[in-house]
């Protein structure tokens, strides 16, 4: 009931900040006209307000004291929360102003590690160029732990690659493109010669570098594994598409991996997939709510400017967006 009362108080932050403000104040002068002009209120009503407060918190505040009004055991009590309420809420409020001015915000953006490499820093660039001063806190990992991030609030944008659109309550996830998918063979592998794609099934029996339980590229390759039947020997599971590329330079299996993801001691070669070049699609998530602060929708643009130019088109079978 307590809690009820101290809402009744006032109907808004304005109106209740300005209460506690009256009180924080006062303890400090111990003067009624000294605390109306510091506040530039009229002394009137600001009587008016602390007999209010004092209504309604069921007790004295304030007491005649000579020609004055000093706090009562009461308003002291009452004060020294107010003056850790005004400090708290004056702090969050700058805080959270700070986040969502346009072009001084936070955005926390979420991705997986490869597309640091190749396309994050592209997107950042753009913004910075248009928006330097607003903030980026970059988090890097699995596809579906950003998507689950992006539902739960705790990132504001999520760059994916899963082979269909997330679906998620209260979140948008727009595919901008594909990005070819290749075999990334040793470099004296007996397919790194191949001057035409080669079929997944040519890959039966080998040993096989994935990616952990989480991460997109381990479910889109037991898709395509599944799809044309091909019996492998899983080896070493990562996450991180860099060390896979180093398990595979090392003859230590093959992997399947966006192109340009093979380094050194490798070679990227074109697959076929019934008939088809495999692909990802990349997908950028966002929670509906993220979208109130400016900088988010500043930093979606920037994706949405940049990506696509940078990834293949999407093909038909893949739909554009799901609300």
């Amino acid at each position: 009931m307590r809690h009820g009362t101290l809402i009744a108080m006032t109907h808004d932050l304005s109106s209740l900040l300005r209460s506690w403000r009256e009180l924080a104040v006062l303890a400090e002068t111990g003067h009624v006209t000294d605390t109306a002009a510091i506040l530039g209120v009229a002394q009137p009503t600001l009587s008016r307000s602390l007999a209010r407060v004092s209504a309604e918190v069921g007790a004295p505040l304030v007491r005649r004291h000579g020609r004055g009004i000093v706090l009562t055991r009461y308003g002291e009590q009452l004060a020294a929360v107010a003056e850790r309420v005004v400090a708290d809420t004056e702090a969050a409020v700058r805080r959270i102003r700070a986040e969502v001015d346009p072009e001084r915000g936070l955005v926390r953006f979420g991705f997986q590690h490869l597309m640091g490499t190749q396309l994050v820093p592209r997107v950042l660039r753009q913004l910075h160029d248009e928006h330097p001063a607003i903030r980026v806190d970059l988090v890097e990992g699995g596809a579906h732990m950003l998507a689950g991030q992006v539902a739960d609030g705790e990132i504001d944008l999520g760059l994916v690659a899963l082979p269909a659109p997330v679906e998620r309550p209260h979140v948008t996830s727009e595919v901008l493109g594909e990005q070819e998918l290749v075999l990334v063979v040793p470099a004296e592998h007996r397919l790194a010669g191949a001057d035409a794609p080669v079929p997944l099934t040519a890959i039966q029996g080998e040993p096989l570098v994935r990616m952990a339980d989480g991460y997109g590229m381990r479910t889109i390759t037991e898709a395509l594994v599944a799809e044309v039947g091909v019996d492998v020997e899983p080896s070493y599971e990562c996450r991180d598409l860099a060390t896979a590329s180093g398990l595979v330079a090392a003859g230590l299996g093959v992997t399947v991996a966006p192109r340009g993801a093979g380094g050194p001691g490798t070679v990227e070669v074109a697959l076929d997939v019934a008939g088809r070049t495999p692909t990802r699609a990349v997908q950028l998530l966002w929670h509906e709510a993220a979208l109130d602060a400016a900088p988010v929708r500043l930093l979606r643009r920037s994706v949405e400017d940049v990506l696509p130019a940078l990834l293949g088109p999407v093909s038909s079978g893949v739909p554009p967006a799901s609300p």
